[in-house]
């Protein structure tokens, strides 16, 4: 599968948990490895809890950033701590069609992450997310 490129919003889930979702106008795989390899501006993830990715393409830049801060608001995901309001709406959006996406280059990612000792920060909080979800 290519690489879904334009305005695009992304969710990123652990077992049934949705923990994540971003917003890229760069091709989704790129910008999905920049958060398995922890690369400057991208949250870190852990590919090891990784069991879904799906994505959604909106046709403006304007349409995409509106739907990133009404999802986050919504869902409240845990590894997205920025745009996040104390309250809730009082309106609401049309749901977004989900696409599944795995990236071509997973496997080999992941026998590289695996390869190295991902320690730090990143990882326990990742770690800590599931127990949240496993209790």
């Amino acid at each position: 599968m290519a690489s879904p490129q334009g305005f695009i919003l992304y969710r990123i889930w652990y077992k049934d948990c949705l923990v994540y979702l971003g917003r890229t106008k760069q091709p989704l795989q790129a910008r999905i490895r920049g958060h398995m390899f922890a690369k400057p501006m991208h949250r870190s993830i852990d590919i090891q809890n990784v069991t879904k990715i799906e994505y959604s393409k909106f046709e403006t830049e304007a349409d995409m950033n509106l739907f990133e801060i009404y999802y986050i608001n919504l869902w409240k995901p845990p590894l997205n701590v920025d745009d996040k309001a104390r309250d809730n709406f009082t309106i609401s959006l049309p749901n977004s069609e989900w696409c599944e996406f795995t990236p071509s280059n997973w496997d080999e990612w992941r026998k590289q992450l695996d390869s190295k000792e991902m320690y730090g920060w990143h990882k326990v909080r990742n770690d800590k997310i599931l127990d949240i979800f496993e209790e």
